[in-house]
């Protein structure tokens, strides 16, 4: 049985067009992270700098101590960093100075790593 030459190209046009499509369906957290329970609002923020596990694993280290955080999970193949957070405590102004504060790295020198693109 001899299969016809355009159903190959078509086979892979249409798998390469599902993927693309339901990407969002199949996107796992890279992190995600709980500090208390207190958080109501939510806020999505992209951030260039957290582009792997270790990126949003440092990322979310930044959060640990900061009052009024009460989560955080990170995609990192598409930058994103979602927030859960006490409004009377942080605000989403709060969120960003905390995000784009320089840090002090291991070679002694002090620079921003993370920068807010948007905030929905």
């Amino acid at each position: 049985m001899k299969i016809p030459s355009f159903i190959l190209p078509l086979l892979v046009v249409a798998a390469l067009t599902s993927g693309y499509l339901l990407r969002n369906a199949f996107t796992q957290p890279t992190t995600d992270v709980t500090f208390a329970s207190t958080g109501q609002e939510i806020v999505t923020c992209t951030v260039q700098g957290v582009k792997c596990k270790g990126t949003a694993n440092f990322f979310t280290e930044l959060y640990n101590n900061t009052p009024g955080i009460a989560g955080i999970v990170t995609f990192a193949s598409e930058h994103r960093v979602v927030f859960t957070y006490d409004p009377a405590v942080i605000t989403p102004d709060g969120i960003k100075q905390v995000m784009e504060a320089p840090i002090p790295l291991r070679d002694g020198t002090v620079r921003q790593v993370f920068v807010c693109e948007s905030m929905e």
